[in-house]
């Protein structure tokens, strides 16, 4: 746990900090409350520990930014000046606890022991919570066209054995919903889930990140460290991005397939793993194995029941069932009140070719709520999100000023169509929006020859 620890006076924070550290908390300082909010912007941190008499921003002032920064972020508050009325007011504003200066060890360890236990039933409430039955475990997967309908409709079967699973499909597309689903709907679903992103971890770091290590088996290992296979056991090992896994990994990982034993790096004992395989990858496997770059063995004993997730374009009716979902998820967020997309808007996304799949319909979603000014978002706040990204690679490109010159032409012509269109073709109003003069907005719809109902001709 990280615990930052808020006082004006050194001597305190260094006792506090003695205190915590007994407690084996790592430990944070800051000298005021306007240095406390700055490292919670940069740093994470589990518990907030803070005087309330400093200069400029006091206890109580710092524990209002908290609540309205981080609401579930617990603060205990500390002082020299205590009184009942002052610390029934305090805890009614959010504070998770409240004691007087000079504070004991033992009176602190009591404390601080009572507040832990608090933190982790509420935590643990939370993740019941999440995991209740109430809700299907395939109403995370969002969408309903054929190919989606066809896809959930096979996953209850797959998941009452606990035979390996290959899940292809795109970047994006969304393989990891699809194998906590299956996940869900096994006998093993009260266990746990446990990724890896083959991808990301070089060969030396998989091996030891799947299967563990001892004391002393190579320079940094100062500790017993139990792998990611120990961790999932009796539940779901979820490897990511198979594809990128070297040869050398994949002999280790055939090996651990065909005898359900591993062993820890550094050790002769064996142990024996009681886990589900379930993996996904964008790539071909069955080429790489005609390429010798997978090795046949492996492939046939992972890719025993494969499914496919289709990509964003093959399930285009999902896009506006998929936008309103995250348009609601992001509204929340951000705390706006957006009701919905414009009709050119929806158009724009049913006519992009969304190569990221859902993961970039995703981040356009978040991007519009981000910018969208109204309570609902136009045409000009997906055409403001037009630049470099977008130029067209499929033809040959000029030079960088005129590249430059037809992103900014591109721009210009959509944001004063969308902003007539915002203003039911009222140039005056449209040209104030724009804060811009009323001329020079004229001369610029001039120029890419746009209509404004102030004119029955082109303007």
């Amino acid at each position: 746990m990280r615990v930052l620890i808020v006082d004006d006076d050194i001597v305190t924070r260094q006792l506090i900090g003695a205190y915590c550290k007994k407690q084996k908390q790592t430990v944070l300082y800051a000298a005021s409350g306007i240095e406390a909010l700055e490292m919670l912007y940069k740093e994470n941190v589990d518990l907030v520990i803070t005087d309330i008499r400093m200069p400029s921003l006091d206890g109580k002032k710092l524990l209002k930014e908290i609540k309205a920064l981080a609401p579930e972020l617990p603060v205990l508050i500390m002082t020299a000046h205590s009184s009942i009325d002052e610390a029934v007011l305090l805890l009614k504003s959010g504070a998770e606890d409240y004691f007087a200066k000079p504070i004991s060890p033992e009176v602190f360890t009591h404390r601080m022991d009572s507040v832990l236990n608090r933190l982790q039933m509420a935590k643990e409430l939370k993740t019941l919570k999440a995991a209740s039955p109430k809700n299907s475990p395939m109403d995370a997967i969002v969408g309903s066209a054929p190919v989606m309908r066809v896809l959930l409709s096979r996953l209850p079967m797959m998941a009452q054995t606990d035979a390996a699973i290959m899940i292809y499909g795109e970047s994006g597309t969304g393989k990891e919903l699809v194998a906590r689903a299956i996940h869900q709907l096994s006998k093993r679903n009260n266990k746990p889930f446990i990724t890896v992103n083959c991808g990301a971890l070089p060969d030396n770091l998989l091996e030891s990140e799947l299967f563990g290590y001892k004391k002393g088996a190579f320079t940094d290992a100062y500790q017993d460290t139990p792998g990611l296979v120990e961790a999932a056991s009796g539940g779901t090992l979820f490897l990511d991005e198979i594809g990128e896994i070297s040869t050398v990994v994949q002999v280790k990982l055939l090996r651990f397939l065909q005898s359900k034993e591993y062993k820890q790096l550094g050790s002769p004992k064996p142990q024996k793993a009681n886990i589900r395989i379930i993996c996904a990858t964008n790539r071909n496997l069955k080429k790489m194995v005609d390429e010798k770059t997978f090795r046949e063995d492996l492939y046939y004993r992972l890719n025993i029941v494969p499914i496919t997730v289709p990509s964003l374009r093959e399930r285009k009716t999902d896009i506006p069932v998929l936008a309103n979902h995250f348009l609601n998820q992001f509204c929340e967020e951000y705390s706006k009140e957006i009701k919905g997309f414009s009709s050119k808007v929806i158009q724009s996304l049913l006519a992009h070719n969304w190569p990221g799949n859902v993961r970039e319909l995703e981040n356009k979603i978040q991007q519009m709520v981000v910018l969208c000014e109204g309570n609902e978002v136009h045409h000009m706040d997906w055409a403001s999100q037009i630049g470099i990204d977008n130029i067209d690679i499929n033809y040959e490109l000029e030079n960088f000023k005129a590249e430059k010159k037809r992103v900014v032409d591109n721009f210009e012509r959509h944001y004063i169509e969308n902003m007539l269109e915002q203003t039911n073709g009222n140039l005056s109003e449209a040209a104030k929006r724009a804060g811009m003069d009323r001329k020079n907005f004229w001369q610029k719809a001039r120029k890419h020859n746009v209509r404004s109902k102030e004119s029955s001709t082109r303007i």
